[in-house]
C-alpha cells in the first residue's frame, strides 16, 4: 500500500484497516481516546465533491465499520462521533473521526479525558508513544 499522504512513514504502525479506496487508520495524536483518520486512497482527491459514487458509498462502510467497532468494544463505548475534514495541512482527502465522551476511560494505566464533549474538540499537537499507538489500534481491531 502506498500512504502518499506519510511520506516520511512517520506513522507506519497506524493502520486499523484496508478498503478498496479507503485507509483506516488510528491517529498519533490521540485528541479523544480512540481518534482515527480515514485516507482516501486516490491521489488528487482534495474535497468530498471529487469522491466517485463507488468512494462515497464505501466511504459510508468505512463509518459504519469503526463505529461499531467502538461502540461494542467496552473499552471506548463513545457517546458520539464528531467528523472533521480540513486539509490545511496534508493536502489529501482526509477525514478525522472524533469519539465524545461524557465520561473519562481508563487505558494502558492513563485516565483519558474529553474536556468538553459538548463543543468542539480541543486540538493536540502531542503525538502518543508508537507503544500506546498500537495499544489502541489493537483494542480497536478487536471489534473491527
Amino acid at each position: 500500500m502506498n500512504r502518499f499522504w506519510d511520506p516520511k512513514n512517520d506513522y507506519p504502525d497506524a493502520t486499523l484497516k484496508e478498503f478498496a479506496y479507503w485507509s483506516l487508520e488510528v491517529s498519533y495524536n490521540q485528541h479523544t481516546f480512540g481518534n482515527f483518520i480515514i485516507f482516501c486512497k486516490r491521489q488528487g482527491v482534495e474535497k468530498l465533491s471529487d469522491l466517485t459514487d463507488e468512494e462515497m458509498l464505501e466511504f459510508k462502510q468505512v463509518l459504519r465499520e469503526i463505529q461499531e467497532a467502538l461502540e461494542k468494544n467496552e473499552t471506548f463505548k463513545p457517546d458520539r462521533f464528531n467528523y472533521w475534514q480540513m486539509g490545511n495541512a496534508v493536502h489529501h482527502l482526509h477525514i478525522h473521526g472524533i469519539p465524545r465522551y461524557k465520561s473519562d476511560r481508563e487505558f494502558l494505566g492513563k485516565t483519558w479525558k474529553d474536556q468538553d464533549h459538548t463543543m468542539p474538540v480541543c486540538w493536540t499537537t502531542e503525538k502518543q508513544d508508537r507503544e500506546t499507538v498500537v495499544a489502541i489500534r489493537d483494542e480497536i481491531k478487536k471489534f473491527l
